[in-house]
């Protein structure tokens, strides 16, 4: 049985998930029953936010054929997963906190019934300068992501925070719902 919480970040890349994780770990610690995970993902770490677990297809494929993730998807011609010790860490009432997918919420919400989805938002324009900004990708990437962006509009989400301003305005939103909807240690 799951005693803690699982939080589930999502938002197309760009949003800021990533800068408002890094500073939400600075307030929330593992003496209170908080846990960040790391993610594996199939491309090299880059100087993103972001510093996931680089793995190759073919280490994930034996991870996944082994069912060492508790979740995984593909998106953006990349595979990502997050290890099972999520479960263990539940079971034992900590809170987890896990940078997700939207393509994946209803498969996840499905294996994790507690789980508290909160979608990372910015308007069209300014996801399309800030991801031109990163100089990651060309511009038909680009385009692609933003339409890809669209089909998500519609999903149902616990909680919806714009990040378009002040970055601190969007790490309290997010720190004040964690904290009400954590379970206790």
């Amino acid at each position: 049985m799951l005693k803690g919480t699982l939080f589930y970040i999502i938002g197309a890349s760009g949003v800021g998930k990533d800068s408002i994780i890094n500073e939400l770990k600075n307030r929330l610690t593992y003496k209170e029953g908080f846990i960040f995970t790391k993610r594996f993902i199939t491309r090299a770490n880059s100087d993103s936010a972001e510093k996931h677990i680089t793995i190759s297809k073919a280490d994930f494929n034996y991870r996944l054929a082994h069912q060492l993730f508790a979740l995984n998807w593909e998106a953006n011609g990349n595979a990502y997963g997050i290890g099972i010790e999520v479960e263990y860490w539940l079971s034992k009432g900590f809170n987890v906190i896990i940078n997700g997918s939207r393509g994946y919420l209803d498969v996840a919400k499905i294996k994790y019934p507690q789980l508290q989805s909160v979608l990372i938002e910015v308007n069209k324009s300014i996801l399309y300068t800030r991801l031109i900004g990163r100089n990651r990708e060309p511009k038909e990437q680009i385009e692609e992501r933003l339409k890809r962006n669209e089909q998500f509009e519609t999903l149902n989400y616990d909680m919806i925070i714009n990040n378009e301003s002040d970055l601190e305005i969007a790490v309290n939103s997010l720190y004040r719902f964690i904290k009400s909807k954590a379970s206790s240690i």
